[in-house]
This record gives C-alpha cells, structure tokens and sequence, in this order.
C-alpha cells in the first residue's frame, strides 16, 4: 500500500492507498462515526463529462440498493473539484483473481458463488437496474466468505428510462479497438459498454437497449470460466470475436473437465444463448436450478472453504469432505431402491406378458392359447362372464394349475397384447360373420398332459390336451352360431290404480305382421334378435316395446303400465 496519501478526505481519515489507475486513485480510510474501514474512490480524470456522469449515476444507484449481496455505498460529495464514493471494504480479493490462483473452481463453490450473484441481481432487477457488467472482477470475495456484487458503472436504471454512464458511448458508435479497462475498482470504458468476453450479442449491437437476460447471459459465462479456467469466447473485441459469440458455439466444459457434471453444462448452454428469448428469461429460474444443485451440499461448509481459500492468498486445496455431496448416501440408497423398484416393475411385465417363459425358460414351458368363437354381442360390451381354468390331468386328483386362471377379452383389445410386441399373436383364420374371436392371455405350462375348462356363464366346456415342444392352440367354437330359444311372460297393469288387465293381450311382430305371442310358432322366437312387443287392452292407448334380446339370453319378462284413453262424451 502506497505511503503518498493525504491525511483526510473531507471526514474520513486515510490510511493509504489500493489502487492507481488512469481514472482515478482509490483510499482506504476509516469512517468517523461507524469506526470501520471503508473504500474511498477519487476520480481523478478531469474534462470528460461522460465518465462523470457514469461515477455520479453509479453512487446514486447504489444508494438505492440496500441488499447484503451488493457492495454498500456510504457517502457520495465532491471536495476541491474532485469527486468522491466511499464504499464499504471488502476485505478479501476478487472473483478473477481467486480463478487465476486457483485455475478453476470446484463446481460446488462455483455454484455458491452463482447462488449469491443471482441474489443481488434478482434484487437489482427488482429495482429496474441492469448491471451490464457482470464478470468475475466485480464480483469481491471476503475473508468471511461473503459474496458481493460490486461495479455498477455502466448499470442501466429501466425504472427511469435512462442509461447510466451512456453519454455519448451507444451501440451506433461500434468500434473495432472498442473494450472496457478495469483497473483498481473503476471502470474505463470504451464506446462499447461492457466487457466483450461477458456481453451477449444484443449488448454489442446496442447497449442502451438491453435488459436483464443481458446479465443472465453474463452470469453464465462467469460460471463457465469458474467452472473451466477459461472464458468460452475470446477476450478482445473484433468482428471475428463477434462472429464466434452470435454463433454461440464454444467448448464444452465436460470436454475441458469432465468431472464438470451434465446439468452445469446444461444450466450454461441455456443462460449463454445467443438469441435473448431462449435463455432463460429471469432470474430466478436461473437461482431455482442453482439451489436444485445445491441442496444437495452443506452450504455452510462451502462458505468455510471458501474463505479458507480467501485468506490462503495462494494455491488453496478445497477439502474433499467438504465438497461431498451432504446427502450422498440417500441418495446413493434411493436410487438402489428405484432400480431394484423398477427392474422389479420391468421383470414382472416381462412375466406377465410371457416373455420370460418364451425366451429364458421355453426349453421347459409351452405356450397354451385359448381362442374362442362366440356369436357377435347386440350390447357394446358382451357382460356375460367368460372363464379358463388349466388341471393337471395325473389322472387322480386333477389339480388346478397354479396362476393360470384367465379371463376371455375380444381380440385385439386387451391390455396384454400391447405388451407381446416382439412375435405376432397364434390365430385360427376364420371367416368374417356373426360370430367374434375372443382370446385369453397365454398360460405356459411345463410339458405334460392337462385338462382345460372353459366357463361362459350358465356354459362350461371340458378339453384335454397334451403341452408338447410346440406352441398349443386350442379351438373353442361350441359356441359358435349359438343362439337360445325365447321364452316370453307378459302383464299389462293399469297405470292409474295398478290393477291388473286381464284383457290385455300382447302381440308380436313376426314377418312383418303383429300376431299375439301365442300363435307365434316357439321355435321361431330365438334370442340374438331385436324383437317388437305391442301391449294393446280395450279402452288403453297401445305401448310398444322394441327388445334387444342377446344371444345368450333365455327368458323375456314384460310389465307394461297402460294408460287410459280420455273420451269426450259431449254431444
């Protein structure tokens, strides 16, 4: 530190000098009343009204922002023509000087330092303020391991529509040899405000036109040079430069480092897109996938060692302890668990389905598939039950198989057919009719001879079969073409007393002609048909019925309510 110092600067005594620079001189002191140290910026450079105007607008933004993550300001005056920030002191160094020491970052003390970038930038965005400068030279690290934002030279305020600092330097004016020179804490800057390694596209195309995704895209870079020990694009500022960036192509991490994990990779290539409306768009998705990755770490621990390496001032060795992941052996745990769960879920599908017992154990088990033709159902689900049950037919006590109950489903619509994709389903061409396939799941049984019993409601069909080295196909068609003779009981009550009607009679039509029941011949009343009733009574209005009566049903009960004529007996 510099003895060439003045005693005081108006209140606050000097104790020496930090840095130099073409700008300005910057002090540190200590402040009357708080009893602290403090960081006092003199600007020395004298006739250029836009650097004025910068460092006043840069100490009237910070005295609005009042948060633990941003450099605080305490005082801002001008004494002998000069004028004067004081700051409080950081003590500790800078983002880019702990990278340089240290090459690169762990990835968890990269990420702390994200986590409290982007809380001093959600906070100053709430204020309408766009730092335009993120880089890790403004970001200050203290022995304590607090993390600050600091620099808000070329911020621009969007709550009042101005630019801080812009004077006469806009996107209009684009040079060549345009750059920004950081020296001590101030910031020179050229026409084009920024520094071009950190500036996505739209800030070198025009810089007073930017918003907050212009900082996500830096915080991005930042994170990759943390993470790798270098910067994705290169520094200088040149057409070529500009190029390579609107391209946005560079490096991955993962080929620099691979220990770099996927979803760092992934959190870069969305905050650094070229294209302003695919990164993401605030803030606080950006600190929502920080604290996804970092809750799984001790944060406290990563604080201590990051002050550790702080305060080291040279190479420091994070401690591998303290990088581990706080919930590793859970999580190492559950997803043991997961993949037991789901190799379990997988192997039983398999099982299900038949894909075991056709591939691991078919030198041993034979595919048996039952496929039944039964007569199309009126209704659009048949609700008349259909079973399969498999015995070992060992000739005296016909056990039943154990697992190989099944239920009959159309073909074609039951679930486990979905699952048996890898050989097409065994299948007995038939003729389109009135009848339809029903089919069952396949039930593997170990060679032998078997009896099988088929049960479709009041039904029940016996075969015997032998299981062999080929797949079995059993026929079930005793049903085929089935229908069921009619029996039909009729009574007519009356609907306002409920009596009976012995009178009533009911008719039938049979050949297109309305005959009473009785004289139809019962032969010729079968099921599987659409049948129409008429009750008819003398002095009743006539209700008729229209009846879809299955193929297996049997007996046809009608109860009909008549309802009274009404006659007007007036002359």
């Amino acid at each position: 530190m510099s003895n060439d110092f003045p005693p005081m600067i108006g209140k606050y005594k000097v104790q020496g000098v930090i840095a130099k620079g073409g700008m300005g001189v910057v002090y540190k002191a200590i402040h009357p009343s708080l009893k602290r140290y403090v960081v006092i910026k003199k600007m020395t450079a004298r006739g250029h009204a836009g650097d004025a105007g910068r460092f006043k607008r840069e100490a009237q933004l910070l005295l609005d922002l009042q948060s633990p993550y941003i450099v605080h300001l305490f005082d801002y005056f001008t004494e002998a023509g000069y004028r004067y920030m004081v700051e409080e002191l950081v003590d500790g160094t800078a983002l880019d000087a702990l990278i340089k020491r240290q090459t690169s970052l762990p990835v968890p003390i990269a990420m702390l330092v994200m986590q409290d970038a982007c809380y001093a930038l959600k906070y100053a965005h709430s204020k309408g303020i766009v730092h335009r400068d993120i880089k890790p030279g403004n970001i200050l690290l203290s022995k304590r391991g607090e993390i600050k934002l600091a620099d808000f030279g070329i911020a621009s305020d969007h709550a009042e529509g101005g630019v801080a600092g812009a004077g006469s330097a806009g996107g209009s004016r684009f040079a060549d040899n345009a750059t920004t020179v950081t020296t001590g804490d101030l910031t020179q800057s050229g026409v084009a405000l920024g520094t071009p390694a950190y500036m996505p596209p739209e800030q070198f195309e025009d810089s007073a036109r930017v918003d907050h995704r212009a900082d996500v895209y830096a915080l991005g870079i930042m994170l990759y040079e943390m993470v790798t020990g270098t910067k994705p694009y290169p520094g200088s500022l040149s057409l070529d430069t500009l190029k390579v960036i609107k391209k946005g192509k560079y490096i991955s991490p993962k080929k620099i480092d691979k220990t770099v994990p996927d979803e760092i990779c992934r959190l870069i290539h969305k905050m650094t897109r070229p294209k302003a409306k695919r990164r993401y768009q605030s803030i606080d998705a950006v600190l929502r996938q920080v604290k996804k990755y970092l809750k799984h770490y001790d944060t406290h621990e990563l604080r201590v060692q990051l002050a550790k390496s702080v305060v080291a001032g040279k190479l420091y060795n994070y401690s591998p302890e303290a990088l581990a992941q706080k919930d590793r052996g859970v999580r190492i745990i559950r997803r043991i668990c997961s993949g037991i769960a789901a190799a379990t879920a997988v192997f039983a599908c398999l099982w299900y389905s038949g894909f075991i017992h056709k591939t691991v154990l078919s030198k041993w088990y034979t595919e048996v598939n039952v496929e039944m033709q039964m007569p199309r159902s009126l209704l659009e689900n048949m609700d008349l039950p259909a079973r399969a049950f498999f015995f070992e037919n060992d000739g005296e006590d016909i056990p039943e198989v154990n697992g190989s109950r099944r239920t009959f489903s159309e073909q074609g619509k039951a679930f486990y057919e979905k699952l048996i994709f890898w050989t097409p389903h065994l299948s007995v061409d038939r003729p389109a009719g009135k009848n339809k396939t029903y089919i069952m799941r396949p039930v593997f049984l170990k060679k032998g001879d078997y009896r099988v019993k088929v049960v479709i409601g009041p039904y029940v069909w016996w075969k015997s079969f032998t299981a062999g080295d080929e797949p079995c196909v059993l026929d079930c068609d005793f049903l085929k073409n089935a229908k069921r003779k009619l029996s039909i009981q009729t009574r007519a009550y009356d609907r306002a007393s409920g009596n009976l009607i012995d009178s009533a009679q009911f008719k039938i039509l049979y050949k297109n002609k309305w005959l009473p029941v009785e004289e139809v011949p019962v032969e010729e009343i079968e099921s599987a048909s659409v049948w129409k009733i008429r009750a008819e009574a003398e002095g009743y209005k006539t209700e008729e019925f229209s009846l879809l009566i299955d193929w297996y049903q049997d007996a046809l009960m009608i109860s009909s309510e008549l309802e009274a004529e009404l006659f007007d007996d007036r002359p």
